[in-house]
């Protein structure tokens, strides 16, 4: 070869330009790349295109027109160049020439170009140092399904990056764009080497981190500025669905790990458009809720992870909470959660366990099992409550209500709709059972529209809706929790199960931590204490309580259902009340609420006290006929049973509304139960008939003293309103043979501030 003809074929190889035919030895015309050709003006606005894809602007036209000039120009590249590689282009020729010719402001990085052959490598196969002509061709035939794709999943692009707007049908569109892109991606994959490659999640990232860069280019864009900052919690997501050192070596289990994470953001984006601002005000929300429950259930049963391995570690559900609550708005320590779920699943989810903690290492399959079987009793519940209170029919009384009880065809709900384990029917036809013994109390607990607890001597006046049933549901599912994750006796039957003291008390050690980040618990308080009074007072002022030296299922939901009524809702109502009348400070107690001033407060509990306590309309009434003199008498009453140890003058604070609001509540079940002549008051001999429910209370106050004395010294304590000697014992038996008046509620709440010492 002469001398110019080496030259020749340099500058060819040098400049990329089609110089084949010569280096072959047939002599013709030099072909020059026209980058001015209208065909490779289009790569100019590439970037801009697929930037307007992936904020959901882009028109069909620019998603195919885009594609197809890549395609053209890759195919005229294949054709009239060739590398310093025989049929093969290296990384870095790839990135010059693109770069020098088409891709001005959005050029590849050397470090992209390198994490754009890796995926090179992953879809084609071959080397990720260089790409052959052959594989250019294949990469051509996948950009036509890819373009395709692109097509189909480009209507969903704003829903799917959460850009949409927040309507009721939300939730259906994000279902069906997660179900196209799912199919979409699943068609792209089975054109790729994907399942023979080792590609890995390290790998992606360093292209998520290019491509953000590459679109970017010399201008800020807000949808990739902060793709760094969630990398984190995307590989902890990862860990905890296909895990750390998983090993990945099919068609099947790319499909698989890549349906969890389309799972997971599908649940994520509900969680947005719906799930975030539900009320549960109508049933179709709730549904909604079921849905999502279940959803989230799935993807971890079908994790890869769960699948292979049978239980997903507790290391990368910890990570995975670090990274959410970093990110979280909401007032909750990762410490809290972590200790939180590691009893739920100990105590709650595994009672075989015995409280062992030794060997859990993580969330494993029998957990899920419990779990699912906890959703499937609620969804029993609610299936039957749904069908009986609807549009048609609104409201029902109790009677109708245990009608529709027997007649509703409860194994065809449960065969049909929730299992066909024969094992889980049996446990889901128990649960029925106990939930018709709730339903069949006297009185049936029940729930305002609002969710306060009604409380009065005629239960008959107030009918059953669908809003006070499903308050019902979730008390009783959470009964259900506390009882077989901290009670005795606990076999299949909630119904059958009790509670001792110590239970109590450790359910109060064990959420003690996530209690205080809720704002539940009191932090001047103490789980022995806080536990030994909420058992006290679910035996001996809830509807059904006995004294007894353990709380019965029925005391227990009665307790629940006081707790989370009173203690939260109503509570929180008056207090914002007060808050709507400018009672408010400055000053912000532990519970992150203002201080309330004290004289403002009294005001608003005086002057609307009728709707603050709608149900308790016994109580409300007779608080309406108090004088002046009356409701100073009665409010002081209420405050002294409510001081806490570092009460501030002229101030109120959420603790003291909470207890309160409570007592109101106690004072109410007590007269109903013990009013036997219906006249709203107290008689010696329903007093006397009272005694024994608190006798076990009153042994602790007097060891080593007679039934018969406590007893009148019970009822000396609810006419006087102080503990008795063995002097005023003696008189009152005098005084009583003469006659005694009646008690009211004013005396039976000073009783609540005489004891309060002894009620902690």
């Amino acid at each position: 070869m002469s001398f110019k003809a080496w030259i020749s074929a340099l500058i060819c190889v040098s400049t990329l330009s089609g110089c084949t035919e010569f280096l072959e030895g047939k002599k013709r015309e030099a072909q020059v790349i026209e980058l001015s050709d209208s065909r490779f003006a289009c790569l100019r606005i590439l970037p801009k295109n697929l930037k307007a894809f992936t904020v959901g602007e882009a028109t069909e036209s620019q998603i195919r027109g885009s594609y197809d000039c890549l395609r053209d120009s890759l195919t005229y590249f294949q054709q009239k160049t060739y590398g310093s590689l025989q049929d093969a282009y290296t990384m870095e020729e790839m990135r010059r020439f693109f770069g020098k010719y088409f891709l001005k402001e959005n050029n590849v990085t050397p470090q992209f170009a390198s994490e754009l052959m890796k995926i090179k490598r992953a879809l084609l196969g071959g080397s990720a140092r260089y790409i052959t002509k052959t594989e250019i061709s294949m990469l051509i035939d996948i950009l036509a399904t890819v373009r395709d794709e692109s097509v189909l999943v480009a209507p969903h692009i704003r829903t799917l990056l959460n850009q949409a707007e927040k309507n009721e049908t939300q939730w259906e569109a994000t279902s069906t764009g997660i179900e196209q892109l799912r199919k979409s991606l699943h068609r792209i994959l089975e054109k790729t080497q994907f399942a023979k490659s080792d590609y890995s999640f390290e790998d992606w990232k360093k292209a998520l981190t290019g491509f953000s860069e590459f679109i970017r280019g010399s201008e800020p864009f807000a949808p990739y500025e902060a793709y760094a900052e969630w990398i984190p919690l995307i590989e902890s997501v990862k860990n905890v669905l296909i895990g750390q050192r998983a090993q990945i070596s099919s068609l099947t289990q790319w499909k698989e790990g890549l349906d969890s994470f389309l799972d997971l953001y599908e649940l994520v984006l509900k969680y947005s458009y719906v799930i975030g601002d539900v009320k549960f005000e109508k049933q179709s929300e709730l549904r909604q809720m079921t849905l999502f429950v279940n959803q989230t259930m799935d993807l971890i049963a079908r994790s890869h992870q769960m699948k292979t391995t049978g239980r997903i570690p507790l290391e990368d559900i910890d990570t995975l909470i670090d990274q959410v609550m970093k990110r979280s708005t909401w007032s909750l320590r990762a410490s809290s959660l972590k200790e939180t779920y590691r009893w739920v699943l100990i105590k709650i989810l595994e009672p075989g366990r015995k409280h062992d903690s030794r060997g859990l290492v993580g969330l494993e399959k029998k957990h899920l099992a419990a779990l699912r079987r906890e959703i499937s009793v609620w969804r029993l519940a609610q299936s039957f409550i749904d069908t009986t209170l609807t549009s048609a029919q609104p409201t029902v009384t109790q009677k109708t209500l245990l009608e529709f009880y027997k007649s509703y065809d409860s194994k065809q709900a449960i065969e049909k709709g929730l299992t066909s384990d024969p094992v889980e029917q049996i446990a889901l036809k128990k649960s029925w059972q106990d939930f018709g013994e709730i339903l069949m109390g006297n009185p049936l607990t029940n729930f305002s529209e609002r969710g306060r607890l009604f409380v009065s001597p005629h239960p008959e006046e107030w009918n059953y809706t669908w809003k006070g049933m499903t308050k019902l549901n979730f008390m009783r599912t959470l009964s259900r929790f506390l009882l077989f994750g901290y009670g005795d006796d606990v076999q299949d039957r909630m119904m059958a199960a009790s509670m001792k003291k110590q239970g109590l008390i450790d359910w109060y050690e064990d959420f003690y931590n996530l209690g205080l980040d809720l704002k539940a618990f009191d932090p001047r308080s103490t789980a022995l204490s806080s536990g030994g009074r909420s058992f006290m007072e679910a035996n001996f002022f809830t509807f059904s309580g006995n004294g007894d030296d353990k709380m019965s299922a029925r005391e227990t939901f009665e307790f629940i259902s006081v707790l989370f009524s009173a203690g939260l809702l109503s509570s929180a109502d008056a207090a914002h009340a007060a808050e709507l009348e400018k009672c408010g400070t400055d000053k912000i107690d532990l519970f992150g609420k203002p201080f309330l001033v004290e004289a403002c407060f009294k005001t608003v509990m005086r002057t609307q006290f009728n709707s603050l306590f709608n149900n308790l309309p016994k109580m409300a009434k007779y608080v309406e006929n108090l004088t002046p003199e009356q409701w100073e008498l009665f409010y002081s009453y209420l405050k002294a049973a409510s001081v806490t140890p570092d009460q501030q003058e002229g101030l109120i604070e959420t603790a003291n509304i909470r207890t309160m609001v409570t007592i109101l509540h106690y004072v109410e079940s007590v007269l109903m139960t013990f009013d036997v002549d219906g006249n709203d008051q107290l008689s010696l001999e329903e007093i006397q008939a009272a005694a024994p429910r608190f006798m076990s209370f009153l042994k602790t106050i007097k060891p080593d003293t007679s039934e018969s004395h406590l007893t009148d010294g019970f009822a000396y304590l609810l006419y006087y309103g102080k503990i008795p000697g063995v002097k005023e014992i003696v008189s009152f038996k005098w005084d009583k043979m003469w006659g005694m008046g009646e008690v009211q509620r004013l005396e039976i709440i000073r009783l609540f501030g005489t004891l309060k010492e002894q009620l902690k």
